[in-house]
């Protein structure tokens, strides 16, 4: 090494100080900011291994070959990996502001180029380790074309709802939400850009910024749900920055309601200060010789109902991001006006919010009506009747009594109406966190169609239904094509999806979480009227789907073979490609341990992660088994899995070694960070 190359290390100190003060560190997260001393450390040592020569002599092969060395060797942290690109695109910027170097883009794409290549060596969100999964993947929130990839999502979900067409977020999208959480931070510059900008917001596209924000929160709660350093640390920070720019008075009312309505449907808790200052504009913002009067109330709920043309659904949304985080006073003050009034679907409105996703407006909207039970219609009265059993026992028993109280006070209960019938059903596999997505189509009239969705989560129930507008029968079918291609979808049985939400609304009702609104819509829509709470037992319908074939499912070795023929089956991996073990606990695990040599780890993450989930693999291969065998049109290449799928989930509920099993084992490969 020459004379240069050894005072090149020295310098480290001087430019790390340096570079803190700098705006190109500003610019950084503060999550990026705590990691960055280190990454800045590691990477200036390994450029001083890798070129034995100063910082103006450095070249854009050496730095990716770099980055991807300390992406791929574990020299940093885990939990650093994700900040790794950023900094150092922060840093290499900073190096040329103060002419320290000269070639600052060629070294930039180098970074960028090395954070594709990682990505791609990884694999997809189906196939990545552990470590993808749980520490967010490298990122570049800094990089202007994240900005524009979100417009250019947002552009075409705003074209779809124009059109009213089902606006779906894409399998790209949904991917790059996954490995790059905080765009949730680019997605708020683009609402605070759209709803300050000087001309008039366009609404279309401020409802797509929300689809995805929603959809970006929704897979942070995904990360906390496994306890997720990373993801709590999300959570926090983008709360924390909403509510100092709400401070700041750059969150116009309306916008920070939207932001609210999004946090709370992905289901993520809204902070103390995030709901004070959200109170505070409310009651605040205008003063009170600006406050509306009765005039003019009436005129705002009359632009409600012409703007959703008296659909009480739709209504109901709008009522409940009004309520939200509203003191229970002025909660139930405003429901009763909406119950007070005579306009077409307000009523009915009300009893929408009996399914909302907050407890205390469920229970301020029911101990109103258990009030003013003469307001219930006789719409409101069969749709009360057939919620009542997907709510909580304690919640159940004041509907009971408002019930009551519409039959004592006269009111007639409506009689369900003819549904469409369902031409059209598929349903995906049962994916890595446990999701399983069910598409139906029904025909309205001659070309015309509408589409439904039902988001179902083991262990969690319901979590999402939806239902479009009609729409042509073309748009329609090009739906379901576009979706086939996104997932892996089969055409199954109605008994498949009926039993599918019965079962998870039971899972959803033990653990006090009630379904979408939305399912409520979708079962008027078909008549879906045994829709209601009943558990599927696991064993039960693995011995049900083994019965046909009783004879080969207790020959002993008819059984070894099918348990270790998985590697022959070439859908296998499709099917379970992104069944791994992920939470926190796995991610400390694989960065402290010091076991050595594969077969001892492995072991070691089938008993600590792997056992525990015992049912929950069980009752993964059942329903898959389940789902193959319910699939209408059967696929040539993927018969017999039904049977293979249902006798692994019966040696999981029997108590089979898991290290026997390779379906098992891949798993814990996966989680060890193996392709498996």
């Amino acid at each position: 090494m020459d004379k240069e190359a050894e005072v090149f290390p020295q310098q480290i100190d001087a430019w790390l100080t340096a570079f803190v003060a700098s705006e190109q560190h500003a610019g950084l997260t503060p999550i990026q900011q705590r990691g960055c001393q280190e990454i800045v450390h590691v990477f200036v040592q390994m450029m001083a291994v890798m070129q034995e020569r100063p910082e103006k002599k450095w070249t854009a092969p050496a730095v990716e070959r770099g980055c991807l060395e300390i992406l791929g060797s574990g020299v940093v942290k885990e939990s650093l990996c994700f900040a790794l690109p950023p900094v150092l695109v922060a840093f290499l910027s900073f190096l040329h502001h103060t002419r320290r170097i000269a070639n600052a883009m060629p070294l930039i794409r180098a970074v960028h180029r090395a954070q594709e290549r990682s990505q791609r060596s990884s694999g997809s969100r189906q196939k990545r380790s552990h470590a993808d999964a749980a520490t967010v993947p490298p990122l570049l929130p800094d990089n202007p074309d994240s900005q524009g990839w979100l417009r250019r999502f947002a552009a075409q979900i705003a074209q779809e709802i124009a059109k009213d067409r089902p606006a779906m977020i894409s399998r790209e999208a949904m991917e790059g939400f996954e490995r790059q959480p905080i765009l949730v931070f680019d997605l708020l510059e683009l609402l605070v850009e759209d709803f300050t900008a000087p001309e008039s917001p366009d609404d279309y596209r401020v409802t797509a910024y929300f689809m995805l924000l929603a959809h970006a929160l929704r897979n942070i709660r995904f990360g906390m749900e496994r306890r997720f350093a990373w993801a709590i640390e999300l959570d926090q920070e983008f709360q924390t920055m909403v509510v100092k720019r709400a401070r700041a008075d750059s969150l116009p009312p309306q916008l920070l309601a939207g932001i609210l309505e999004s946090v709370t449907e992905a289901r993520l808790e809204p902070s103390r200060e995030l709901l004070e200052v959200y109170e505070h504009q409310i009651m605040h913002h205008a003063p009170r010789d600006e406050m509306p009067t009765r005039g003019q109330i009436d005129a705002m709920f009359e632009n409600l109902v012409d703007e959703h043309g008296g659909d009480p659904f739709a209504i109901g949304e709008t009522l409940a991001q009004m309520t939200r985080a509203l003191p229970l006073d002025a909660q139930s003050a405003l429901i009763g006006e909406f119950a007070c009034s005579n306009l077409p679907g307000m009523k009915d409105a009300v009893v929408i919010l009996c399914l909302h996703g907050e407890e205390t407006v469920r229970r301020e909207a029911l101990e109103w009506l258990l009030k003013n039970a003469r307001f219930v219609t006789p719409t409101a009265l069969r749709r009360l009747i057939v919620i009542r059993n997907w709510l909580p026992d304690r919640e159940r028993k004041l509907l009971d009594s408002l019930i009551k109280n519409a039959r004592i006070k006269g009111v007639e209960c409506a009689r369900w109406s003819d549904g469409l019938p369902v031409q059209g059903l598929h349903s995906s596999r049962m994916d890595g966190v446990g999701t399983l997505s069910l598409l139906l189509s029904m025909p309205v009239k001659p070309g015309k169609a509408r589409i439904g969705g039902v988001l179902l989560k083991q262990q969690v129930g319901v979590t999402d239904a939806w239902l479009t507008p009609p729409i042509t029968r073309s748009e329609a079918q090009t739906t379901f094509r576009q979706v086939g291609q996104q997932e892996f979808f089969l055409e199954v049985s109605q008994d498949f999806l009926n039993a599918a939400i019965r079962h998870h609304l039971a899972v959803g009702l033990e653990g006090g979480h009630p379904p979408s609104v939305g399912l409520l819509q979708l079962a008027e829509t078909v008549m879906a009227t045994s829709w209601v709470p009943e558990r599927l037992d696991g064993r039960l319908l693995v011995e049900r789907l083994i019965d046909t074939e009783r004879g080969q499912a207790e020959d002993a070795g008819a059984v070894e073979r099918i348990v270790h023929s998985g590697e022959s089956w070439s859908e296998m991996t499709r099917i379970t490609g992104s069944w791994f073990e992920e939470s926190q606990e796995v991610v400390d695990f694989m960065e402290s341990t010091r076991l050595r040599g594969r077969e001892r780890l492995l072991r070691r993450v089938l008993e600590l992660f792997c056992e525990p989930n015992r049912e929950v693999w069980a009752e993964r291969c059942a329903w898959t088994a389940f789902w193959l065998r319910e699939q209408k049109a059967r696929v040539r290449r993927m018969e017999g899995l039904d049977l293979h799928f249902a006798i692994l989930a019966r040696e999981l509920y029997r108590g089979r070694p898991l290290h026997e099993l390779p379906l098992m084992r891949r798993i814990a490969e996966r989680t060890m960070g193996g392709e498996g």
